[in-house]
C-alpha cells in the first residue's frame, strides 16, 4: 500500500530502512524484508520512545513533539511524527544529513497522508 512511497523516501533520505507505524506501536508497513519478523517489535519501541518523548514535551510546555533525531555509531534515526496516530521512522546512513532527509520527509509525507486517510 505504502510500498512505492517508502521505497522512494528510503532513495532520496539514504535511508537503510523507513517504516510508518501507529501511535500504539502497531507496524503499519516497513520497506525492508530483511529484518520482517523484528520489525513489529522495533516500531512497538520507537513508538514508545516517540510517545513518551511527546508526554515529556507536553508536561515542560516545549510543545508538540513533531520529530526526534537519535544518534547511534550505525547511523542516525528519525521519528517524525505524521499526524496523531502515525509516526514515520527511518534509520540513516551514518554520513546521511539529516536536514534533508527531514526535507524528503516533508516532501513524501502529503501522499503518505493521503493514504492514511484511504
Amino acid at each position: 500500500m505504502f510500498q512505492s512511497n517508502l521505497a522512494r523516501l528510503a532513495a532520496r533520505a539514504r535511508a537503510r530502512w523507513v517504516m510508518i507505524a501507529g501511535s500504539d506501536g502497531v507496524l503499519l508497513e516497513t520497506d525492508s524484508r530483511a529484518f520482517r519478523t523484528e520489525a513489529e517489535a522495533i516500531a512497538a519501541q520507537f513508538a514508545s520512545l516517540f510517545r513518551i518523548s511527546r508526554k515529556v514535551a507536553g508536561d515542560t510546555e516545549s510543545g508538540g513533539l513533531q520529530s526526534a533525531l537519535l544518534v547511534t555509531e550505525q547511523g542516525k534515526i528519525l521519528l517524525q511524527a505524521l499526524n496523531e496516530d502515525y509516526i514515520l521512522i527511518l534509520f540513516l546512513e551514518p554520513d546521511s544529513h539529516a536536514g534533508k532527509a527531514f526535507f524528503e520527509i516533508s516532501r513524501a509525507a502529503g501522499p503518505i497522508e493521503k493514504e492514511l486517510r484511504y
